[in-house]
């Protein structure tokens, strides 16, 4: 970090204006600004009179200490990814925790520690977001980096979605800019190099998970009489979409947590196709669920993706929302559920139960 960066950092913090500080220094304010801008920097004479009036040291103001700080509270939170690729969510909120306590002002650690607690409570079913609150609130109070606070923004937004707090999330939301004016929208013909192709890779990945998830969504869409935007037609294309598009950009099927999209298009395919009364077609997208369960649960999380399109990123785990192992939860639905009493009857109905039993006595 620069030491206009800094000034212009501590300034904010202090709540002082360019105006006033040139005024405390017996300087211009454009000295100032072009401090802040990197275009200039401030004669050694001076670091005293600004370490005063920051309060700060000047290791801390030439960038000394917070160099070192970011590369130790670096090494925390690859520590916690790490974890949380494993799918540890307890031990990576563990982790951030304990370096929150060492860096009490890194708002980066506040962010990481909030989106922990977040996938903690989503994996219990625990609906208690009091920490991540106000964690995220704290980052909107005190942060003036712009990305940075996009970033709480966001993740407040989330959490009053899974709190149920639908007026907050709303409003909030507002607050956050347009997706044609992200980042990753104007970068994304400026990349260049290694860095740039491994931005280009984390922007397909952000975009494939929208991509499916936008097709599920819109297949459930409903108008305000409730009735479905779609027909039941419509809906079994929007749904084998999803199945055929991850076919498509994954054809070593190494789906890893994106089996998750595949398992929901595959329920509700069964589902409609039951609703129509063509029970092979049925059969064929449960067997295919059944195909991504065990997908899903069986996967290390550990591994990259192989097929061209993300090959070599390592997305991590998965985080289940509903509380128990998918494979047990196609078994309950398959063994009690009103719906698939029809499926019972069929000669296959017992290797597919005994199949999904196997995976899930294996977690």
């Amino acid at each position: 970090m620069s030491i206009g960066t800094t000034i212009k950092r501590l300034r904010r913090e202090k709540d002082i204006t360019q105006e006033q500080l040139a005024e405390y220094l017996g300087i211009t304010s454009r000295a100032v600004s072009q401090w802040e801008c990197d275009r200039t920097a401030p004669d050694i004479s001076q670091i005293p009179a600004l370490c005063h009036i920051f309060d700060v040291s000047s290791d801390t103001l030439l960038g000394i200490d917070i160099e070192k700080n970011n590369e130790e509270i670096k090494k925390y939170i690859d520590k916690s990814v790490n974890y949380e690729k494993e799918g540890d969510f307890e031990s990576s909120a563990a982790t951030l925790r304990e370096a929150l306590r060492k860096f009490p002002k890194s708002f980066e650690i506040m962010l990481c520690l909030a989106n922990a607690c977040i996938c903690v409570n989503k994996r219990n079913c625990v609906n208690a977001y009091d920490e991540a609150l106000g964690l995220c609130k704290r980052v909107l109070a005190e942060c003036t980096d712009s990305f940075t606070r996009y970033e709480a923004l966001s993740t407040l937004v989330r959490i009053y979605d899974y709190a149920d707090k639908q007026d907050e999330m709303l409003k909030l939301s507002e607050e956050l800019p347009n997706v044609f004016f992200s980042r990753e929208d104007v970068m994304r013909y400026r990349w260049k190099g290694d860095a740039g192709f491994e931005q280009i890779q984390g922007y397909m990945d952000f975009l494939i998970g929208r991509v499916v998830e936008m097709l599920g969504i819109a297949a459930q869409y409903r108008h305000d009489n409730n009735e479905f935007m779609y027909s039941l037609e419509d809906r079994i294309y929007l749904w084998k979409t999803r199945v055929a598009l991850l076919e498509l950009l994954f054809p070593d099927e190494d789906f890893l947590f994106y089996a998750l999209f595949g398992d929901q298009a595959c329920t509700h395919l069964c589902s409609l196709h039951l609703e129509k009364g063509d029970y092979e077609e049925a059969w064929y997208w449960l067997e295919r669920r059944a195909d991504f369960v065990i997908h899903m649960e069986t996967y290390d999380f550990n591994a990259p993706f192989t097929s061209p399109v993300l090959r070599g990123v390592v997305p991590g785990g998965w985080v289940d929302v509903r509380g128990d192992e998918f494979s047990q939860k196609m078994i309950n639905w398959l063994t009690t559920d009103k719906e698939a009493a029809v499926l019972r009857n069929d000669k296959r109905y017992e290797d597919l139960v005994n199949r999904l039993k196997t995976i899930a006595k294996r977690k």
